[in-house]
């Protein structure tokens, strides 16, 4: 099972092939007529083997284009007929709140003073922070 698996992780086509594939498109398409999605498809999944220049060039597509739909994320799906997914990352950093402190405070003169810190900083003593805002009215 597991020979079944690699083999069809082979059967990628080549850049070559691949190049071979816009060509015959270009050589039949209309005039500014848009690249097919599996074209875009095929492109992208080159960038797994080469880099982005190196496929822009060979394919001659615009580098910075191609760039984005690398980086792009992608849907949750199941991986294409044939294709291999071995590992899937998900990040959840962004995701995640920064920890947030809220100091309020207010004096026996009517003042009042709100604070508010967001992500981590460095330590500071609320007792020093409150001395100094009640000495202020003396």
């Amino acid at each position: 099972m597991k020979e079944e698996s690699t083999q069809e992780c082979i059967l990628r086509p080549t850049l070559e092939e691949v190049r071979d594939r816009f060509e015959t498109w270009r050589s039949r398409r209309k005039a500014r007529s848009r690249i097919p999605k599996a074209l875009w498809q095929a492109a992208v999944e080159q960038c797994h083997d080469h880099s982005v220049l190196e496929v822009s060039k060979a394919l001659g597509l615009n580098y910075n284009t191609l760039k984005d739909r690398v980086q792009k994320p992608k849907k949750m799906a199941l991986p294409p007929p044939g294709g291999c997914v071995e590992f899937v990352e998900v990040g959840f950093e962004a995701m995640a709140r920064p920890p947030e402190c809220i100091v309020e405070m207010e004096a026996g003169n009517g003042a009042k003073l709100k604070m508010r810190f967001l992500g981590h900083q460095k330590p500071f003593d609320p007792v020093v922070l409150a001395r100094a805002f009640w000495r202020q009215g003396l």
